[in-house]
């Protein structure tokens, strides 16, 4: 049988929750993934125009962290964001939560992830409002990952923000430098917005705290003297590239089953691409140990993972639509969902085996009863 995350999971979660127990989120996860393309979410046929059947496909669950069912997903999320760009040159910027709070992140999740958000957003519009920098209101998508790429916890956001913005007055204002922002800058007013956040929630009472509030306060006091990762990319000469990057987290998960090596009744190997070598290295975890860094990375129910200001917030679509006109392009239009005959499309046509027709898609419960 070929090793999936599905497999891995129905072989061992039983063991799993009895040892650690699931969160609702992560409980609901886990019966969505080991559900997913089985009889339990029933079936769907691929017929064509004259009714010939050529197949009968369990449904997907479509889960934001299965990797089975997320490239219809992507792409559809994808052709989303890429009818609302803006044909001018995009800035990519990686903002890293240190280390060091990644306790407070693990015992307040939701909470930390709303004040990276914040800080992000404010600091972005503190830069893009000063007429030293820019002066104008820019177009900012942020995406937030939690994992690295060996599923260890390492919470950031990616931002891509147009080379330019409108002003008060309407008008398209282009960057008084190349670089947009300064990367040093960003970082210390990133930095101090994100630790004030920190301490107000904290001394508000509103987090659970992983250690005493008094040694809380003092590594807050610590890393306000430390050098934070704020990464700022190359200029892009437009945003559908990270875009297209994007959309493999955004809709595809921490993991793919393409990855996994092995499994055993004690480990999991597995393969990813390290950051630090840049090869593709082998990594062996305990099974309990894998699947903790799995779920530590499942989404939390009802929590954007994507969030958009500036010019790509829907309420500025009248500004964005006046920054197309700029730019030569017509004003926003969100496209059709792509169907899956489109999708496959991009590989091979799904046509009919008998005579030749376009195959369509039929929802039904066909698969269940007859199970």
């Amino acid at each position: 049988m070929k090793n999936t995350l599905q497999t891995l999971l129905t072989q061992h979660i039983d063991d799993y929750r009895q040892k650690h127990g699931l969160s609702f989120d992560q409980s609901r996860a886990v019966t969505r993934l080991m559900a997913c393309r089985t009889q339990a979410l029933g079936g769907h046929t691929q017929m064509c125009p004259n009714g010939h059947v050529q197949g009968m496909w369990y449904n997907s669950c479509k889960h934001r962290a299965c990797p089975q069912c997320c490239g219809l997903p992507s792409e559809r999320w994808l052709q989303k964001i890429i009818s609302v760009l803006l044909d001018c040159p995009h800035h990519h910027m990686i903002w890293t939560l240190p280390s060091e709070l990644h306790g407070l992140w693990r015992f307040n999740r939701v909470l930390m992830s709303d004040l990276l958000f914040q800080a992000v957003q404010y600091t972005l519009q503190t830069f893009s409002q000063d007429k030293r920098y820019l002066g104008a209101s820019p177009g900012v998508m942020s995406t937030l990952h939690t994992w690295g790429r060996d599923l260890s916890l390492h919470p950031h956001l990616h931002c891509l923000v147009t080379h330019g913005g409108v002003s008060t007055s309407g008008e398209w204002v282009k960057p008084k430098k190349r670089v947009l922002f300064p990367q040093e800058p960003l970082m210390m007013v990133y930095r101090g917005k994100l630790l004030a956040l920190v301490r107000a929630a904290l001394l508000a009472k509103e987090m659970r705290l992983p250690a005493p509030l008094q040694s809380l306060i003092n590594l807050l006091n610590k890393l306000g003297r430390k050098d934070w990762v704020v990464h700022c990319c190359k200029r892009y000469e437009h945003g559908k590239g990270v875009a297209n990057y994007l959309a493999r987290y955004v809709r595809g998960g921490p993991f793919n089953n393409s990855q996994l090596v092995n499994v055993t009744d004690k480990q999991v190997t597995f393969s990813y691409q390290s950051h630090v070598s840049h090869k593709r290295e082998i990594l062996r975890l305990p099974v309990d140990t894998f699947i903790s860094r799995w779920l530590e990375h499942v989404p939390q129910s009802g929590k954007a993972l994507v969030r958009y200001c500036g010019l790509y917030s829907s309420a500025s679509r009248d500004k964005l639509n006046q920054a197309r006109e700029y730019h030569q392009q017509a004003p926003v239009s969100l496209p059709q969902l792509v169907s899956w005959q489109t999708y496959l499309s991009q590989w091979t046509e799904p046509r009919c085996e008998v005579c030749g027709c376009l195959l369509h898609h039929q929802e039904g419960e066909l698969i269940r009863h007859a199970a």
